[in-house]
């Protein structure tokens, strides 16, 4: 198969799980942080939590804070990133194809490639339907989480507040414990 017919479908879009920083290439598995003597950004992999390493940037010791997901930068590049490769995408006129000069056998080959493609879009399609669905009860749980938080907090300042009036100077006397 020639090299051309690679080229007949642009590349997909580029890998989301890869954000590039300042020439430094940051994934989904990176623990992201500032040095707590100098503030300057450390990235380190999260294989790497709980270790101490060396700051590149003041030569201090650091320990590696424990791995709670992709880093909020990483998230944000991530999906302007995505959101940039869609849009240009939809820019794009209706492609034509010129099979004239492509022997049969290069197109059964490139018809093979295409049907790989469409199968691996569609595998990764699930994939992250799956994500977004498990993504989906996650926000759902922590979101019944922060209602009992909050109807707890609430309670809490109740008490507070008949507690702050039962001691105030116009209430009538609190029997002393002495």
């Amino acid at each position: 198969m020639s090299e051309s017919v690679s080229r007949d479908t642009p590349n997909p879009l580029e890998n989301p799980e890869q954000v590039e920083r300042e020439g430094l290439e940051i994934t989904e598995r990176d623990i992201v942080f500032d040095c707590p003597h100098c503030r300057g950004e450390l990235v380190v992999d999260l294989e790497g939590a709980g270790l101490s390493l060396t700051c590149v940037h003041c030569g201090q010791t650091v320990i590696v804070p424990e791995y709670h997901g992709p880093s909020l930068h990483f998230l944000e590049a991530a999906t302007s990133k995505l959101t940039e490769a869609l849009r240009n995408a939809r820019k794009g006129s209706p492609r034509k194809f010129d099979f004239s000069n492509r022997s049969a056998a290069e197109l059964v080959a490139r018809r093979a490639e295409l049907e790989r493609q469409s199968e691996e879009i569609q595998a990764q399609s699930a994939e992250i339907r799956g994500q977004v669905n498990h993504a989906l009860i996650q926000l759902h749980r922590y979101q019944l989480k922060l209602d009992m938080l909050n109807e707890s907090q609430a309670e809490l300042e109740m008490e507070l507040k008949a507690i702050t009036e039962r001691l105030s100077p116009d209430a009538p006397q609190v029997r002393s414990d002495k």
